[in-house]
């Protein structure tokens, strides 16, 4: 009898045992399985809804620059009508024609006729053509355009060879606005005849 109630004792404490793992262990599954599914479901949420891009306000293009330099041309202001092949006045005689003057960009002959060059406002051309003072010839030079106004101009004799080089015509033309003018000159008899085979000269001028 006695040995009958210790292995009922046993049996007891070995079911309380049992009872106790089995408990613990559904403790702990309740305790760390739902922060587990939770976890689960936040990487779901996360890869089902990216995040999104909102895309950068468009800018506006930028009007292209000239580059220093080129032939490109740059906008004009020019008014259709002043840009009309003319004559123009010269703007400032202060400084004799046969005088150095400060702000000359280039200074051409009539070897380079035809050529195109590139002038910031301010800048000066300068061009030095033949002239006979003996022979009542003259150069006739209209410009087109808007981008230039003559300085000054004129006629003046060195006093070496009156009948063939010793003349020589001198204009300078300031850049004063953006665009393309040209320069187209003539040499003939006053007012309009032009003699057969005499000299011209042409110039494009490009202000930036």
């Amino acid at each position: 009898m006695e040995k009958l109630k210790i292995n009922a004792y046993y049996l007891a404490v070995l079911v309380c045992l049992v009872i106790l793992v089995i408990a613990g262990s559904y403790f702990v599954y309740n305790t760390y399985r739902p922060s587990e599914n939770l976890h689960q479901d936040q990487q779901q949420d996360l890869t089902l809804q990216p995040t999104p891009v909102t895309p950068a306000p468009a800018q506006p293009a930028s009007p292209a620059v000239p580059i220093t330099g080129s032939t490109q041309d740059p906008v004009s202001r020019c008014n259709p009508q002043d840009a009309e092949p003319r004559v123009p006045v010269p703007v400032d005689t202060s400084v004799p024609i046969q005088d150095p003057m400060p702000g000359i960009r280039y200074s051409l002959n009539e070897s380079e006729s035809g050529r195109t060059i590139v002038l910031e406002k301010g800048e000066i051309v300068e061009i030095n053509l033949r002239w006979a003072p003996g022979v009542a010839w003259s150069w006739n030079i209209p410009v087109s355009g808007c981008g230039l106004e003559l300085v000054n101009d004129g006629y003046y004799d060195t006093g070496t060879d009156f009948w063939n080089t010793s003349g020589h015509y001198r204009a300078r033309y300031r850049a004063v606005s953006p665009g393309r003018s040209f320069i187209d000159g003539t040499f003939g008899a006053s007012p309009s005849g032009i003699a057969n085979g005499a000299p011209e000269f042409n110039l494009t001028v490009i202000v930036k």
